[in-house]
């Protein structure tokens, strides 16, 4: 299940910060827009996760070269 949950960088709302880490920490993954595209995300520690990413980008995990943002 998809979801479209706007958070407002100079007034971030509690509850949609919250909806967003309770997704992430159940191995979901989210979409958010960087200086020039948008990048795709998940939890690292969550093998199931990557492989999710891994499976959109059309790329094995054990070879790709993914980034991290903290």
């Amino acid at each position: 299940m998809s979801q479209f949950i706007k958070i407002y960088e100079d007034k971030p709302n509690e509850a949609a910060v919250k909806k967003v880490v309770e997704i992430l920490r159940n191995g979901g993954l989210v979409i958010y827009p960087t200086d020039t595209v948008y990048g795709l995300g998940c939890d690292i520690t969550n093998h199931k996760a990557l492989e999710k990413v891994a499976k959109i980008k059309g790329i094995k995990l054990e070879k790709a070269n993914l980034s991290f943002i903290c």
